[in-house]
């Protein structure tokens, strides 16, 4: 995990580097705003199905909502280039067995028209997923690329909307059968983050 946060941190400063060396003046913009997440359900299954392996599926777990807080602060530079952080959208189980998932990024952004009050863009950049939970093996890193588009930025507060998809991982156990000792189990790697939408609020 060390290692790969001190790639994303070497990857970001150099980024940095790159675009403000070519730009004159920056802003800095905060997006708040909801993400759907799409392999939220795919977790969720696998904790069902495992507790039915290991108990007789006479424990649940909670529902999670697939909807959760993203916020991806960035700096914009006059020419249309940027970089950025991401944390979330964070997802959460809490019953019978417990998950934990907050994925962080880096990345380039470039704004296509960056001083129209409409202004499509596009991101790229490399995710990570800090995972922990009972049935939880591991994570890998990823790449994400975004497309979205921003309205009212000429305004305080702007508004954006955004598709993307990441391609992190995190490897969970899935069990088979049901045992009193123990039930056999696989490797499973799913993408919580594969196809986000989100709508979000700039500050």
């Amino acid at each position: 995990m060390r290692k790969n946060v001190l790639v994303f941190g070497i990857l970001f400063f150099a980024i940095m580097f790159f675009v403000s060396s070519t730009a004159r003046s920056a802003d800095w913009r905060f997006p708040l705003g909801l993400s759907y997440i799409s392999g939220f359900g795919d977790i969720s299954d696998i904790h069902e199905d495992n507790l039915k392996a290991e108990y007789g599926g006479v424990t649940k777990s909670s529902d999670p909502m697939p909807v959760a807080l993203t916020f991806h602060p960035y700096i914009q530079f006059d020419n249309g280039c940027g970089a950025g952080v991401g944390i979330g959208p964070m997802m959460l189980i809490i019953g019978d067995t417990d998950f934990f998932n907050l994925p962080i990024k880096l990345d380039f952004r470039y704004t296509i028209i960056p001083r129209a009050n409409i202004s499509p863009y596009v991101r790229v950049g490399g995710s990570y997923h800090l995972a922990s939970g009972d049935y939880v093996e591991g994570s890998s890193p990823g790449v994400f690329g975004c497309v979205g588009v921003e309205f009212l930025r000429k305004k305080v507060v702007s508004i954006g909307l955004e598709i993307s998809y990441d391609t992190a991982e995190i490897e969970l156990e899935k069990m088979y059968g049901y045992s009193w000792s123990a039930s056999p189990s696989t490797i499973e790697k799913i993408e919580p983050c594969g196809l986000m939408i989100s709508i979000f609020a700039v500050f």
